[in-house]
Order: C-alpha cells, then structure tokens, then sequence
C-alpha cells in the first residue's frame, strides 16, 4: 500500500467533493499519518470511505464527515476547543493543528490510554486527554471556543451552554437511530442557533440521558 498516495487520494476524493475547503485542515488531514490511529487489522483501510471500527461499539467517523465537522467549528488558530470523545486520537491529532489547546475526554479507558500513547509518540504536544463521563458536558477547563462531539446525542442539552464563551459552538450529531444528523450549535446571548450539516449514522453516546419511549 502507498500511503502517500492513498493520503492523498482521500483528499482529492473524499474530502475535498464533501465541501472541505479549508486549507488549513486540507493541510493537516494531508500530513497526519493516519493509519498509525486505526487498529492494526484496519491499516489497509485506513484511508478508506468507511467508518472504521474501534472495539466496545464505536466507530471512527468517516475522513470526510469528520473534516465537514471540524471545518464548521470556524476554527482560526487561538481556540480552546473540547472534544468529547476521544476513540483512537485522530480527530484531537487534526483538531490540535487548527487551534491554540485541545481537550479531549472520553469514557472509555482503553481509549483514553491507547490515544495518550499514540498522540505522544507523533509529538502532538497541545492536546490532554483525560478518562470521565462528559454526556453531559465537562466544566473542567472551561470556557471552551468550541465543541466537538463524535458521537450521537438525541438532543443538546443546556448544560453545554455553560462550558462555552459567547459566540461559541457546538458541532454534534443528533437525533435517533436511523436519523441522525451532524448539526451546528452557536451559542449567541444564551441562546442556541442550530444549522443541520448532514445526514449520518453513528454510535450513540454512553450514559447520554434518551428521551422516553412510548410503549404500545
């Protein structure tokens, strides 16, 4: 396998025809090496249009929904910017190019390890990430600039209002099985302005609080 030329084939076909412009992120996703973050009998598919799976029902995102949800962050460069869940450490590694700090929470400790390890050995040297329950925000370091959450909420809760700066946002998926949506949350004098991305599948975040379910 080329690596190289599988990198940047992912570019050129995945991301770039998803509406990825930024060139900054281009440039990140185009240098970090990839296949060092998926488990070893994925390596071949590392650069593939799939959603790789990582162990305890969790998936990474696909190269091209992870890149249209970084881009709608408005990341500049100065940010503070929280991720809550960390997987394998691919989307802290290009987060950590885009912006001043990142936090990356997760409340799997396999994950939260093996991501430490691999973050460590390529130098990424802005990125903590910690082991805890974040379903419903995490106040630790905030106020963040922005949010990144990786994996399925069936709403927003409020409490994420407290851990952002004015003008902040949220980037989520959200909705039910079957009918999730990668969406924007902006936070502007405490109230959320939403913008839906688009439509996706993905794993529901652990211990997030469901909404009742009518039984017939």
């Amino acid at each position: 396998m080329n690596i190289e030329k599988a990198r940047f084939n992912m570019i050129e076909q995945q991301v770039k025809p998803w509406k990825v412009f930024d060139e900054k992120l281009l440039g990140a996703m185009a240098t970090i090496p990839r296949e060092k973050f998926v488990p070893e009998s994925y390596r071949g598919l590392a650069y593939a249009d799939i959603a790789i799976p990582l162990g305890h029902n969790q998936t990474m995102l696909t190269p091209r929904e992870l890149a249209r949800m970084i881009q709608a962050m408005g990341l500049e460069g100065d940010e503070k910017v929280l991720e809550i869940g960390c997987g394998s450490g691919y989307s802290a590694a290009v987060l950590s190019r885009l912006c001043k700090k990142v936090y990356s929470v997760d409340i799997i400790g396999d994950f939260v390890s093996s991501a430490q390890q691999k973050l460590r050995q390529l130098a990424f040297n802005n990125i903590d990430i910690e082991e805890t329950d974040a379903s419903d925000g995490w106040l630790a370091k905030a106020p963040y600039d922005a949010v990144l959450i990786t994996s399925a909420l069936p709403t927003l809760s409020d409490s994420f209002k407290r851990c952002l700066n004015n003008n902040g946002r949220v980037v989520s998926i959200i909705g039910t099985e079957g009918h999730y949506a990668a969406k924007v949350y902006t936070l502007v004098d405490g109230e959320w302005q939403t913008e839906t991305l688009f439509p996706m599948d993905a794993a529901p975040m652990i211990n997030a609080e469901q909404p009742n379910q009518f039984v017939f």
